[in-house]
């Protein structure tokens, strides 16, 4: 084991060397590019990470985070870079042992779908990449990596989780039961702990991460970078959650900052968990159906030259309606007797959609009930109620697809950081920056 570990030593070294000298006989200026190169940042297991690796990567990120190519900056992330190698190396020493294996055709179908998505034309990544001084071969380590660790999770760890009918009935009679409850909208990154030596360094990422955001670091690539958590794939992204789903360590870091903002580093399970708060909103009790009347219409005509008696005539009679009417069953009789000029058929609305001005003045009248008299352009209107439906409460929750989704994850980011935690104990790291 240890003779083959030095024989893989060896046969790195020797491609370092190679490389430097072809860069030398290329006539460039290499002696920094050589020692840059030749300069082990890191040894996970028998595998190097160069200066070169973390110099390449920290350019990717600085670019794609929207970091300040800074030389502070630069020293400010080195470590948090340098520590995302180190588990990407170990992530794809993992995968190839259990053998799996990323093709060329998955790395460019990423390839592909990152160009879509940055509008960008087919096959121009790499020179895309190239006009910013970023190796191509950084990405495609990246992508690699990442979805060689997909596969392995997929095949490996998702299969060891079932959701029962039981657990997303109690999660959403849980739900049911605090409906009212502030909710927030989160996002989120999580650095682990593996060992507690490393509390502080941790703590001390979390702080530098919370002010590079402060400073317009993008929140998302950073948790795409860095975060532990199974929402780190889709940029730290958890979504709406009621106050009291929150440890109470979150709720009180969250209650204290505004919408738009990040949270101080939270003490959470296994780790440090920084939170971005999006947006706040009173979780409703319930949302009412939609309010359906069903109106009966009398309207007594006026005209132009209608004179003032005529028109008190009219609002006299319209004042006595109610009295001669008892039910929607007189209705016609009585419409037909005072010269109605409207429909006396029973009409339908939604309540929400009718015109202001009826709106207001028959939302409160009781069925069976006229309503005060209208004045309209062409007479005097009064309107019975005669049908009331809907309006009833309706519990505002999730779908059950919502529920097992939520679930999966939360139980996959456990499984993923414990997997990652025993991967890391196992190993032999040997930092020297």
């Amino acid at each position: 084991m240890i003779n083959g570990s030095i024989m893989n030593l060896c046969k790195t070294f020797v491609l370092i060397t190679s490389v430097s000298i072809l860069t030398l006989f290329a006539g460039q200026s290499a002696n920094s590019t050589a020692q840059s190169v030749q300069r082990i940042a890191a040894i996970v297991n028998d595998e190097l990470i160069t200066e070169y690796d973390l110099e390449a990567r920290l350019k990717f990120v600085m670019f794609s985070t929207r970091l300040p190519n800074k030389q502070e900056v630069r020293k400010r992330i080195r470590l948090q870079v340098l520590r995302s190698l180190i588990d990407e190396k170990l992530r794809l020493q993992e995968t190839r042992r259990r053998n799996i294996v990323v093709s060329k055709r998955e790395i460019k179908r990423a390839k592909h779908l990152i160009e879509r998505q940055n509008r960008l034309p087919k096959n121009t990544l790499g020179q895309f990449l190239g006009a910013r001084n970023i190796p191509v071969e950084t990405l495609e380590a990246r992508l690699r990596a990442t979805l060689a660790w997909t596969k392995l999770v997929r095949k490996r760890l998702r299969p060891r989780i079932t959701i029962g009918e039981d657990e997303i009935d109690e999660v959403i009679d849980r739900i049911r039961s605090r409906q009212g409850e502030k909710e927030f909208n989160l996002n989120e990154i999580l650095l682990s702990i593996d060992h507690p030596t490393e509390e502080a360094s941790v703590y001390k990422m979390a702080l530098r991460i919370i002010k590079q955001v402060r400073v317009g670091a993008d929140f998302s690539a950073i948790a795409r970078q860095f975060s532990q958590s199974a929402t780190g794939a889709a940029g730290g992204k958890v979504g709406w959650i009621q106050e009291s789903e929150l440890s109470s360590a979150a709720r009180k870091a969250v209650s204290k900052i505004k919408p738009g903002e990040l949270t101080t580093p939270i003490r959470a399970v296994g780790g440090y968990q920084i939170l971005m708060l999006k947006d706040v909103r009173k979780g409703e009790e319930a949302l009412r159906t939609p309010v359906i009347i069903g109106l009966r219409q009398i309207l007594l005509p006026l005209h132009n030259s209608s004179t003032a008696s005529e028109i008190k005539a009219k609002l006299n009679l319209a004042n006595n309606i109610d009295k001669k009417i008892k039910s929607c069953a007189e209705f016609n009789v009585v419409a037909e007797m005072v010269g109605s000029i409207k429909s006396t058929k029973l009409a339908r609305y939604r309540l929400d959609q009718l015109n202001p001005r009826i709106r207001s003045v028959v939302k409160t009248v009781s069925l069976g009930k006229f309503s005060r008299p209208i004045r309209m352009s062409n007479g005097i209107m009064v309107i019975m109620v005669c049908e009331r439906k809907g309006g009833h409460k309706k519990q505002k929750l999730p779908s059950r697809t919502a529920v097992s989704e939520r679930l999966l994850r939360d139980r996959l980011t456990l499984m993923i950081r414990r997997y990652m935690r025993d991967i890391r104990l196992s190993a032999i790291i040997d930092i020297r920056v």
